[in-house]
């Protein structure tokens, strides 16, 4: 129950995600945390999920003592730049509501004013998701995008801290899907302001002049038919609940511009406006924004903390250091020689004891887990309180076989066993040191298995 509470008191935000980053790039050594009430957060917790509160624990703590933190710094500059677009665009609205007023009639164009404060938000909008859609295709032409946002962000976080957004850039994954929507909150937020501000406009000329509605063409009549059938349409979700906000064909009729000031005061048709950019402005950008949101806030919530930085801090903050592993009393690891290297536990002693910290009990060569030999390995995997290590030869990496034992470990042992990869090259029955292709090989293949349990070690001569 203790790690439930602690689910609800440690969601992320993007201000978490900034200084965690931020924090955790700098190269030091992690914060030391009481171990203690981390296993109390995460008790009944597991995964992913448990690395969420165990982490965010520790970014408390770090955040003690160092004053103002880059992910403030950065909330800052993106509520002072949201604020910005928002007033730009509200006042850029009225700007151009007013800027369609024709001065000599004193009117409104109705079939500009449709066009522009609802067709062309409504093409944008479009043409946003086509772009959303086929975002694939044109990456590498859009590549400026992430260029500008980065300079934007270095110019909020100050220059020379924006390392962290080169990480999420790089590494891809929930956090930058998180900024990722937290941008396009800010573009529905301003394009809503935008509606609202071309609405303030157009009541403002209502309130402060005599304004009239009109509409003229060569061909009255075939125009005539069309604006009815565009206002009809436009008109149809509100319309059988709210008729005075639509138009007829004698409203539409009685506004024709004949080449003199024939116009009357039609409420039909501003009545008929606040209505069509309310619901075809307004309302598609507002539900677009909280979907963001919801985007946004469901990334941050699948936060995995997987990378390999990641996973060497968890263990710090679990307290699982290898320091602490080498005085685990009994049979210390289990030692499974996959493939049969013919290397001995006495020329490899040293290593364990030394650089890995481990303490070597059990050995045993093995392939892959059969059904007999299921129990026994159980057994033995149960009496290594420090771990596994699996050793293997560096040029002898088969993925299939070694992910498919490192599952059945996994299934056998649980999710927090430690499991030590040892990779060493035999030569002449002794251990030998792992080619630098080898190694980088090896590297991709355990941060791929996603484990934040598993470790790396390349055997190295020790010096005497």
């Amino acid at each position: 129950m203790v790690g439930r509470v602690w689910v609800l008191k440690a969601r992320w935000t993007l201000r978490d995600l900034v200084d965690f980053e931020a924090l955790a790039g700098r190269g030091e050594e992690a914060r030391a945390v009481d171990e203690g009430r981390v296993r109390a957060a995460v008790k009944g917790l597991e995964g992913a999920e448990a690395r969420r509160v165990g982490i965010r624990i520790w970014l408390e703590e770090s955040r003690i003592g160092i004053g103002e933190t880059p992910g403030e710094v950065w909330s800052s500059g993106r509520f002072l730049v949201g604020v910005l677009v928002a007033i730009g665009m509200f006042l850029a609205g009225i700007a151009v509501m007013t800027g369609m007023l024709d001065r000599e009639r004193m009117g409104f164009h109705v079939p500009m004013l449709l066009g522009v404060a609802v067709g062309l938000p409504l093409l944008i909008l479009v043409g946003g998701g086509l772009a959303w859609v086929l975002r694939g295709r044109f990456s590498k032409s859009l590549g400026f995008v992430p260029k500008f946002l980065g300079w934007l962000v270095g110019k909020l976080g100050g220059a020379g801290k924006m390392e962290w957004w080169r990480v999420l850039r790089l590494e891809g994954g929930k956090g930058w899907e998180a900024l990722g929507w937290n941008f396009v909150r800010m573009t529905q937020a301003g394009a809503v302001m935008f509606s609202v501000g071309m609405m303030a406009g157009l009541l403002g000329c209502l309130w402060f002049l005599e304004v009239v509605f009109f509409w003229e063409s060569t061909t009255p009549e075939w125009m005539a038919g069309r604006i009815n059938e565009v206002c009809g349409f436009l008109s149809s979700p509100w319309g059988w609940a709210f008729p005075k906000g639509t138009v007829d064909k004698d409203v539409i009729e009685g506004t024709l511009w004949r080449g003199s000031n024939n116009l009357e005061y039609s409420p039909g048709w501003w009545l008929f406006l606040f209505s069509a950019i309310s619901f075809w402005g307004v309302l598609p950008r507002a539900a677009l924004w909280g979907l963001a949101l919801y985007k946004e806030r469901a990334a941050l919530g699948a936060l995995d903390f997987q990378a390999k930085r990641h996973r060497g801090l968890w263990r710090e903050v679990m307290g699982t250091r290898r320091a602490d592993v080498s005085e685990a009393p009994l049979d210390g690891v289990l030692v499974l020689d996959v493939g049969g290297t013919g290397l001995k536990e006495q020329d490899l002693r040293g290593f364990l004891l030394r650089r890995m910290r481990v303490n070597p009990g059990q050995w045993h060569e093995v392939g892959v887990w059969d059904g007999k030999g299921e129990e026994d390995a159980a057994k033995s995997i149960r009496n290594a309180p420090a771990g596994v290590v699996l050793l293997a030869e560096g040029w002898a990496l088969s993925p299939a076989r070694m992910k498919a034992l490192h599952s059945q470990i996994r299934s056998i042992a649980g999710s927090d066993t430690m499991i030590h990869f040892l990779v060493a090259n035999a030569a002449d029955g002794k251990p030998g040191e792992v080619k630098d292709e080898e190694k980088g090989i090896w590297m991709d293949f355990v941060d791929g298995l996603a484990d934040s349990a598993a470790e790396t070690f390349f055997y190295e001569e020790e010096e005497r």
